[in-house]
């Protein structure tokens, strides 16, 4: 008998093939289709995160297993990311970006001379529910999360800043954790919106690399990993694996 877990993952999966249909059969407009994927990509990782911490074995030859093990070799590549994200997020930190609306969040968080790196999860949690209308402090945690590879609760803060605007950060780690949960060809359309709102964002252009990859589109992936490679903020580690996976497709 099929354990429930497993059943659980592939009717997801079910689901989110059939919003694609009805969306190309035109019975659901873009914007239904975007929030209802969003939804069901929400669900399938909190369930492939579940059944991973059930023991599920990596090398069996099931759908499960092979997302599973995309999701454990992804871990690298989200560690050489922090790297990129941390680019960035000093200097947010450094230009007062988690004050947040009015400074009051600042206020709290300041208090006695405390800077962010000081106050806990919980504690951020405790502002951002008394405050959920500032994004930096939302994003601020949300970036935590990722960075500890804890998804869900990462998902949960970044869906509830892209319900408010569509911010090139929320847009781009939430494409990638759609691609850890095996849908590449959703995580693409995150990635891509961040690029539209900051072609300049070099982790965005990072993650879009590595999905270009997974997707077989060689020429976009060589495209934007050379950008990488090519930006002088690019850490060493990340520089080398952009020149492996380039030459990885070129060889294809």
């Amino acid at each position: 008998m099929k354990d429930r877990s497993l059943e659980h993952i592939e009717f997801l999966n079910d689901e989110i093939a059939d919003v694609e249909a009805q969306l190309a059969a035109g019975e659901i407009d873009a914007d239904t289709a975007a929030d209802l994927k969003a939804k069901y990509v929400r669900e399938l990782t909190r369930a492939m995160e579940d059944r991973g911490s059930d023991g599920a074995d990596p090398t069996s030859d099931n759908p499960v297993s092979r997302l599973s093990t995309r999701a454990l070799l992804g871990i690298g590549v989200v560690g050489l990311s922090v790297l990129l994200i941390a680019v960035f997020a000093v200097g947010s930190l450094r230009d007062g970006g988690t004050t947040g609306a009015e400074g009051v969040v600042g206020d709290v968080l300041t208090e006695g001379g405390r800077d962010l790196s000081e106050v806990t999860n919980e504690e951020m949690e405790a502002v951002i529910a008394e405050n959920p209308e500032v994004v930096p402090m939302r994003l601020a945690l949300a970036r935590r999360y990722f960075e500890e590879g804890d998804f869900d609760k990462a998902l949960d803060h970044y869906f509830e800043v892209l319900d408010r605007e569509q911010h090139p950060e929320a847009l781009a780690n939430v494409g990638w954790m759609t691609y850890l949960s095996g849908h590449p060809d959703i995580a693409v359309g995150y990635v891509e919106a961040a690029l539209e709102r900051d072609p300049t964002y070099l982790t965005a252009r990072w993650f879009a690399g590595n999905i270009y990859v997974s997707l077989g589109r060689s020429d976009d992936a060589i495209v934007m990993l050379s950008s990488v490679i090519e930006a002088v903020e690019t850490p060493d580690e990340i520089r080398d694996r952009a020149v492996e996976l380039i030459e990885e497709v070129s060889g294809q």
